[in-house]
C-alpha cells in the first residue's frame, strides 16, 4: 500500500523544469540555514554551478519531487543517478577525491544521490515523507544490489540515516558547502536491506519497479562495454 500525504503528490521531475528545482533548492537551503545575507551574485554563481552538474546527469538519473496540489509547487526533492565511472562528481570537486579511491573491487553498480531536500513550510508528516523520498532513492540501488551510494552529505542528514537504520562510511574530512557541515559519504547496497524492508508495505509502488528498468539497461550497457573492452 503507497503512502500519499495529503496536499501534497508525488511525481518525477522532467528536464524542462531543472530551472525550478534549482530554485526551490537553493531558496529552501538559505530559508533553512537562515541566511540573511545571501546575495544576488551568490544565488546566481550557486545556481549555474548546480544547474550545470544537472544538465550533465539528468539522462542517468531519475528525480523524485513532492508537489503541493494547491499550485504544483516543489516542496521536497532527490535525486539518484547511475555513475558511468568516467563523469566526475560533485564530491570528487568538493573533496579531491580521485576515481580509483571511488572503485572498490567487485562492486558492479555505482551511484550517486543528490538534490535531496524537503521544504520548511511542510507542516505534519514530514517522517513519512523523508522516508517515502528515500525510499525511492534507495530502491533501485538495493534491488540491483552489489552496488556504492556515493554523496555529499549534510551531517544532520547521515545521522538522520542512521536513526533510520541506513549505516555510511565517510571518506574524509568534512567540509562547509552550500553553507552547511558537509561530508562525503558512500553506502553499500546492502546497508540498505534494514531500511527498504522495514518500508517496503508502505512506501513500495509499481512505479519503483518501472523505474528499475532504467537502471537495469544501464547496469547491463555498462557491463557490455567492459566486456567488449577487454
Amino acid at each position: 500500500m503507497n503512502w500519499t500525504p495529503e496536499n501534497y503528490y508525488f511525481t518525477k521531475l522532467n528536464k524542462s523544469e531543472l530551472p525550478e528545482l534549482i530554485h526551490f533548492y537553493l531558496v529552501t537551503t538559505q530559508e533553512h540555514y537562515k541566511l540573511d545575507s545571501y546575495s544576488e551574485e551568490e544565488y546566481k554563481f550557486d545556481f549555474e554551478s548546480l544547474i550545470g552538474e544537472d544538465k550533465i546527469f539528468f539522462d542517468r538519473s531519475i528525480y523524485y519531487v513532492l508537489r503541493r496540489k494547491l499550485d504544483n509547487s516543489i516542496h521536497a526533492s532527490i535525486r539518484i543517478t547511475f555513475w558511468d565511472k568516467e563523469t566526475s562528481l560533485p564530491i570528487q570537486k568538493l573533496f579531491d577525491i580521485q576515481t580509483e579511491s571511488l572503485l572498490i573491487p567487485h562492486v558492479i553498480n555505482f551511484w550517486h544521490i543528490g538534490r535531496f531536500v524537503i521544504s520548511n513550510k511542510i507542516v505534519g508528516n514530514r517522517i513519512n515523507i523523508l522516508k517515502k523520498m528515500l525510499f525511492d532513492a534507495f530502491y533501485g540501488p538495493h534491488r540491483l544490489g552489489s552496488g556504492l551510494v556515493i554523496a555529499e552529505c549534510d551531517r544532520k542528514v547521515v545521522n538522520t540515516l542512521r536513526k533510520l537504520e541506513i549505516e555510511s562510511y565517510q571518506l574524509g574530512d568534512p567540509i562547509i558547502y552550500l553553507y552547511s557541515e558537509t561530508l562525503p559519504i558512500y553506502i553499500k547496497s546492502e546497508w540498505l536491506e534494514t531500511f527498504i524492508e522495514k518500508n517496503k508495505y508502505s512506501q513500495l509502488s509499481l512505479g519503483n519497479n518501472v523505474d528499475i528498468q532504467k537502471f537495469v539497461e544501464m547496469s547491463n550497457q555498462m557491463l557490455l562495454c567492459s566486456k567488449n573492452s577487454e
